[in-house]
């Protein structure tokens, strides 16, 4: 049985605790060189516009009441789902793939026009390579056709958007490789360290 501490961002089946999508995918996210009250202040930010998103599908926003930097973001999600003609089964759905021992919290999943599709919500400056492989979990967590279903990232910008396709076919493999890898670290105890050191 899945669970979730939103306060330590933890996910649990029983007593065990099962890595995130986020975290397996760490090794491929270097943030080191971002000043760390910017990228705290980012993430903020990017948390508030996918609430604000996800309260607009659930018809359960006040718009009025909403901030005023955030509706232009929230305007830029309209347009896509507009445009696209979006129909959602799952909003902010949690998954758990326990063959694999990985959870995580897909943004959304539904028809992106005629296609079956995972979408990832993204309000940041750039959608970075591990997009791909991120959409290929969620996806291949989620359901037994995930080789059928399109995988989308929706960067977000005032009043519009930038749809992105992935469809390597080894987004998944690299995923997959990741978590092999640190199950080998952890059953070693290694710490995982990808920056090249110096010959002397």
């Amino acid at each position: 049985m899945l669970t979730f501490d939103p306060v330590k961002h933890e996910y649990r089946d029983g007593d065990r605790v099962i890595p995130s999508v986020t975290q397996i995918l760490a090794p491929l996210s270097d943030f080191s060189f971002v000043d760390a009250d910017v990228l705290s202040a980012a993430q903020e930010f990017g948390t508030a516009v996918h609430r604000a998103c996800e309260l607009y599908d659930l018809q359960q926003l006040d718009i009025d009441a909403l901030d005023p930097e955030l509706r232009p973001y929230l305007d830029g999600w309209i347009k896509f789902c507009h445009d696209h003609s979006c129909q959602w089964v799952a909003i902010e759905k949690r998954v758990y793939c326990e063959t694999m021992g990985y959870a995580g919290t897909l943004d959304r999943v539904g028809f992106v026009g005629l296609d079956s599709a995972v979408v990832d919500i993204k309000s940041g400056s750039a959608m970075f390579p591990s997009v791909g492989p991120q959409l290929a979990a969620y996806a291949h967590a989620y359901s037994a056709i995930a080789r059928s279903m399109k995988r989308y990232a929706v960067r977000l910008f005032p009043g519009s958007y930038e749809l992105k396709q992935y469809t390597s076919p080894t987004d998944l493999s690299v995923f997959m490789s990741l978590i092999t890898l640190r199950s080998f670290c952890e059953r070693h105890s290694i710490t995982l360290n990808f920056k090249e050191k110096q010959s002397v």
